[in-house]
């Protein structure tokens, strides 16, 4: 079922998507005609039930260790600064489908 959400930011490329997560939009979506070269290139982001079960199982433990192992893999890794900052900032959020094969991410800190 899709959310009811009408106050978004539409990205059409990284810049757009970086400068949005930057800025700490509430929801973001990735247009069809980017979603293929962001599922390509970004270290995704938990679906709600990965998050769900993830922090059921590990008693929220897995969110601290997880974070220093992910900027550990995150220094070593070869991709573009541009690239590196997309996949450090798109951990705050989540990961969901949306109308039109768009996705919508939208902050962590919104399920509490």
């Amino acid at each position: 079922m899709e959310p009811n959400i009408t106050n978004y930011v539409e990205v059409n490329n990284s810049e757009e998507l970086l400068t949005a997560l930057t800025n700490k939009e509430s929801y973001i979506v990735i247009n069809k005609e980017y979603k293929q070269e962001f599922l390509n290139n970004t270290e995704l982001p938990f679906t709600e039930k990965e998050l769900m079960g993830l922090q059921l199982g590990s008693h929220g433990g897995a969110a601290i260790g997880g974070g220093l192992i992910f900027a550990i893999i995150n220094f070593f890794s070869k991709g573009s600064k541009q690239q590196k900052k997309i996949d450090s900032k798109v951990r705050n959020y989540v990961l969901k489908g949306w109308k039109d094969d768009g996705l919508l991410l939208y902050l962590r800190q919104l399920d509490y």
